[in-house]
């Protein structure tokens, strides 16, 4: 262990650094309840109780955030529960903390290696904020539909399941909801959510749920010392008033025949109808959604059109700007060659390169200068040059005084 003030390492059984003397028994309890919820988290991993994990690794995390073995576990109990940003997140914090022999830098790796795997990753999120904001809307079938795309691709992600089973159970689809929960139950066997949500669909059809392969299919037995039956979830009972038992065999099967008839006669005359009202509603919904989002298609289509034409007229300005620039640039290029020249006596030479140099380019001080210049060197300078220079005046209002060739320049 090193102490936290110097960063030196610490003989074990000292309660203060051997070099600043700064008292590490707080650290060292701390670095030992760190290690204590870290062992819980992964005893509770191990059986599958994520949810358990999750909060004594965090626990673990908070004694101690430098615990890279916790942080990694944390990453990789997020990555089983479909929280694939969030075991990112993990991993790359501890990979910054410890980026030598660091399993997290394997794990990313791993991730990166796979870039379509990342991009149905993102995909499923996309898919899954989308739905929610069909549920704020109102849409619930599209979200239903979504969330079932979301769930083919990422059948880790137990939000999308909580999500699925609250719509279900909003519909009365309890059935579907409890096959649902299930799946959700099979990844993480002590999420709070999912045991809430199970516990109304028990209520409101007065079944017990039972996650256990092996007793699924067995009758619940009758408590004695209750008028009716006992049923057990987890912590929770639930009575039931005492069903009717017919004393004649012959009963049993009229009551079941009328009970039959009246199932179908029940189908017949309200779900069926309900149902096709309700396809109808649907396919109305997703009609429009569908002409809402082509108009806002539309719609961004001629923004990006119009910010097109706007940022070719921009490109065409600044080359043109740029073009000038690099214009006067070279004219003074060439009025300072054409001073050197001057100063060494090169006078044909001097006169050839002040004959390219746009006067039009030039400040007031520089114009003064060319035409100083053309005034000593006009002897020199070409035909054309001279014919240029009869519709010239001097910048600066003033016309050049003779150079002496020996000057130093300006």
């Amino acid at each position: 262990m090193n102490c936290m003030n110097c960063g030196v390492a610490v003989m074990p059984g000292l309660d203060h650094c051997n070099r600043c003397g700064w008292n590490i028994s707080v650290q060292r309890k701390a670095m030992y309840l760190s290690r204590l919820y870290y062992n819980r988290g992964l005893e509770k991993a191990g059986i599958r109780d994520l949810s358990g994990a999750i909060t004594c690794l965090k626990q673990s995390l908070k004694f101690y955030k430098g615990n890279i073995q916790a942080r990694n576990l944390l990453g990789l109990v997020y990555f089983e529960t479909g929280e694939v940003v969030s075991a990112l997140s993990e991993w790359v914090i501890s990979k910054n903390i410890s980026p030598d022999n660091n399993l997290a830098e394997t794990y990313i790796g791993k991730l990166q290696a796979n870039p379509n795997k990342l991009e149905n990753i993102n995909q499923t999120i996309r898919k899954y904020n989308q739905a929610l904001e069909y549920c704020r809307e109102g849409h619930e079938d599209m979200a239903a539909i979504q969330l079932k795309k979301v769930l083919a691709q990422n059948p880790k992600l137990i939000k999308g399941y909580h999500l699925l089973a609250l719509l279900q159970i909003r519909e009365g689809a309890y059935t579907r909801a409890r096959k649902t929960l299930r799946k959700a139950a099979k990844i993480d066997k002590t999420n709070t959510t999912t045991l809430r949500f199970l516990r109304e669909v028990d209520l409101q059809t007065g079944m017990v749920t039972n996650l256990d392969k092996k007793e699924r299919g067995k009758r619940q037995e009758l408590d004695p010392a209750v008028a009716g039956y006992v049923f057990r979830s987890g912590n929770d009972t639930v009575i039931q008033p005492p069903a009717f038992k017919e004393s004649s065999m012959w009963g049993t099967l009229v009551t079941l025949g009328i009970g039959i008839l009246v199932g179908i006669a029940a189908v017949w005359f309200l779900v069926i109808p309900d149902k096709t009202q309700k396809v109808l509603q649907s396919a109305n919904k997703q009609v429009l959604l569908y002409g809402d989002q082509l108009a806002t298609r539309d719609a961004r289509i001629t923004e990006l059109e119009a910010q097109l034409e706007d940022s070719q007229v921009s490109s065409n300005d600044t080359q043109q700007q740029s073009q000038q620039a690099a214009k006067k640039v070279t004219d003074y290029d060439k009025l300072v060659q054409a001073v050197n020249l001057f100063n060494g006596s090169e006078l044909p030479a001097a006169a050839s390169i002040l004959a390219e140099v746009d006067a039009g380019n030039l400040s007031e001080q520089a114009g003064s200068l060319y035409q100083m210049l053309r005034q000593n060197l006009a002897e020199y300078m070409p035909a054309d040059a001279e014919d240029q220079e009869t519709g010239q005046t001097d910048q600066g209002g003033m016309q050049g005084e003779a150079m002496d060739p020996g000057m130093a320049g300006y």
